[in-house]
């Protein structure tokens, strides 16, 4: 039993991760805090431009480290930098906040948009989709290409997304900023984020190489916009296509959830990265929630990868909240030079038979359902 209630402790710090962090942390973090979003030196392995934390990281406290991967919430992010157990991490924050040291979330001055910036926010993000064609306009052969090479292509899942024109769309030569500075343009995949009650959210960008055949040489390759004024991205996904009586099924990338769509012939919704997959929240029609989870290689001194654990925190939430769940998880080992193995391996690996329906005959061990390509677990 822990001294302290993890829920509560969570709940206590939510918006005010940053001043949490910063105070406790044995690195200093200040530059990245100062600046979220933008990638800074990291604090543990130096370099230029190796860590940052995430835009929102005073609501979640997340951050993510080139090297070691991400870190999708304060407690994960303050064990990295310290090097302590969750325990520890817990009675730190949960002491700090019983300090009264960081102010509560009435105390701390509120944050100030100017009218001029929430207009500029709303015209970048209107001028970048009106930019766009669909994905089966002829211009988007680039992406056709990209789609093809990773075995999704489009002849095999657009039919299941009848509205794609207001979900998908491509942008033949979109800018990308480092920092501030121009680096070039490329084309990309644009996708709308959509909130739980249907409504627009946020804009996301996967930039592509020129001719297709991979990922842009960006860093990083799959970037958000600024939510729209008054909107928060976290608890939306990129919806392609519609709940099928009641059952949802959701993957991490837009890349792996048409993967999965194209194995069972059934729409898979994208909740962006595992940071967003851990906050998802189903639509008031969704009874059931399937879990197609990425398998990425632990963090040091974890069990699971990050994927796995967002998955986990997901199921957690929606199991809360009355509904069912079942997560999936590849079960092929990740090969020595790559950090993940994501259900687009498999699909190209072992083709569209090994996602899902073997584990249905997979014998059961410990709680799991465990067949060629994926484990399976109920809830």
């Amino acid at each position: 039993m822990y001294k302290y209630d993890a829920k509560v402790v969570n709940d206590a710090a939510r918006d005010r991760w940053d001043m949490i962090i910063r105070a406790l942390s044995a690195y200093d973090i200040g530059p990245a805090l100062d600046r979220p979003g933008r990638h800074m030196a990291c604090p543990v392995h130096g370099g230029k431009d190796g860590f940052r934390v995430f835009k929102n990281v005073d609501e979640t406290g997340g951050g993510i480290c080139n090297t070691c991967g991400s870190f999708g919430g304060g407690f994960n992010l303050l064990m990295w930098l310290n090097q302590w157990t969750f325990p520890e991490a817990l009675v730190a924050v949960g002491e700090l906040l019983d300090a009264g040291v960081i102010p509560s979330v009435q105390q701390r001055q509120p944050r100030q948009t100017k009218a001029p910036e929430r207009a500029d926010i709303k015209k970048r993000l209107s001028e970048t989709w009106m930019s766009t064609v669909p994905i089966t306009d002829p211009k988007a052969e680039v992406l056709r290409h990209y789609f093809d090479l990773r075995g999704i292509g489009l002849e095999k899942w657009v039919h299941m997304v009848p509205d794609h024109e207001k979900v998908l769309r491509y942008h033949p030569s979109l800018t990308f900023y480092s920092e501030g500075e121009l680096m070039g343009r490329w084309p990309a995949l644009i996708a709308m984020v959509t909130h739980p009650d249907g409504s627009p959210v946020n804009i996301h960008r996967t930039y592509i190489a020129q001719d297709g055949s991979g990922k842009a040489p960006v860093d990083p390759p799959r970037k958000l916009m600024t939510p729209f004024p008054g909107k928060r991205t976290p608890g939306g996904a990129i919806r392609l296509g519609a709940v099928n009586n009641g059952i949802g099924q959701v993957a991490e990338g837009i890349e792996t959830a048409v993967s999965v769509m194209v194995a069972r012939q059934k729409p898979v919704w994208s909740v962006i990265s595992d940071t967003f997959m851990a906050t998802f929240q189903p639509p008031e029609d969704m009874h059931t929630v399937i879990i197609w989870a990425d398998k990425d290689r632990p963090l040091p001194g974890h069990e699971t990868g990050p994927g796995e654990e967002a998955a986990d925190r997901l199921r957690e939430r929606v199991l809360e909240n009355g509904r069912h769940v079942r997560i999936f998880t590849p079960g092929r080992p990740i090969p020595p030079d790559e950090k993940s193995v994501d259900w687009n391996n498999i699909l190209l690996l072992d083709g569209p038979e090994a996602i899902g329906p073997q584990a249905r005959n997979a014998k059961k061990k410990g709680g799991f359902l465990s067949g060629l390509s994926s484990v399976w677990r109920v809830a």
